[in-house]
This record gives C-alpha cells, structure tokens and sequence, in this order.
C-alpha cells in the first residue's frame, strides 16, 4: 500500500513538474523546456537531439508513377493497399514532437485488385488524416533566455485510401 502511495505521489509531482513550461504565464530556462517537451512527446527521458533536414531527392523510380502504382502480396500494409503510400519525416526543431511522420499517397489513384494489379483511374488515392497536440517552443515576452510551450492542434496524415472520384 505504501509503494502505491509513493508511486501516485512521484506521479502528481511529475504531472507539476510538467505543466511549467506550457502556456505564456510558465516561463522556465532551456533545459527545463527540453525536458518538459521530451516528456510531452513521449513519457520518456529527453532525447535532445536536433533534427536534422536534408534535402529529399527522389529516385527515377519514386518519379515514374506506373512503377510504384502496382499492387504487392508481400511487405507491411502500406505497400499491400490499393492506396499505397510511404512514411516521410516530418522534422521541426521548434517542436514537440520534434519528429512526426507524414504518410504520401504513392499514387494518384488506386491500384486494381486484378492481377497484374496496375493503376486504376476508376478511383482516387487521398490522405487520412487526424489531428494531435504539438507544442511550439516560444520566447517569453521581455525574457531572452526563458521559454515556454504553446500547444496547437496539427494534422498528422497517417495512411492513404482509395475513394470514388467526385462528380
């Protein structure tokens, strides 16, 4: 019963501890806001590393629609779909999460179900999507080394699906 106690106490200071940094009236230093943010995004330890973008170059294979628009019968659910799409990395320093991924539509429309399981323009491949709290890191007004986070509503999209085209 004591360890019960012990561990609702370390979890309300925890939840106090985190509250800190969010919202303009919270100021607190760096560390404090990585931490808070590293928790926010995850319920872990911090994980400070910076993303890093660089600049995406596609393949002749990736541009060439007729290629990458043909059903499969192996590999994860995404390259099996009459949709298909593929994970790209979402990366903003001044977020948290810092990473998020974004699923792209592989092709315009959707792929057929017949063998050799080609393009299909009877239908329209379009984005899922859904919406998850970020936080921003922002300046505090009147304080160059204090931050806070400000959390926003942000569209995640997460799989594509194949619809009837509108008419």
């Amino acid at each position: 019963m004591q360890s019960l106690l012990l561990l609702l106490q370390l979890w309300a200071v925890s939840l106090g501890r985190t509250q800190g940094c969010v919202g303009n009236s919270e100021c607190c230093g760096l560390r404090e806001l990585e931490r808070t943010g590293a928790w926010l995004s995850k319920g872990s330890p911090p994980e400070l590393q910076p993303c890093h973008v660089s600049p995406q170059h596609r393949t002749a294979s990736e541009e060439n629609t007729e290629l990458q628009c043909q059903g499969r019968s192996h590999g994860p659910p995404n390259s099996r779909a009459i949709s298909p799409w593929r994970y790209r990395e979402d990366c903003d320093n001044a977020r948290f999460p810092r990473r998020l991924l974004q699923a792209e539509c592989l092709c315009p429309h959707c792929v057929s179900l017949d063998p050799p399981h080609r393009l299909d323009r009877r239908g329209n491949s379009v984005q899922v999507n859904a919406s998850t709290t970020v936080y921003y890191q922002r300046q505090c007004p009147g304080r160059p080394k204090a931050f806070y986070l400000e959390p926003q509503l942000y569209s995640v999209a997460v799989a594509c699906i194949c619809v009837v085209p509108r008419s």
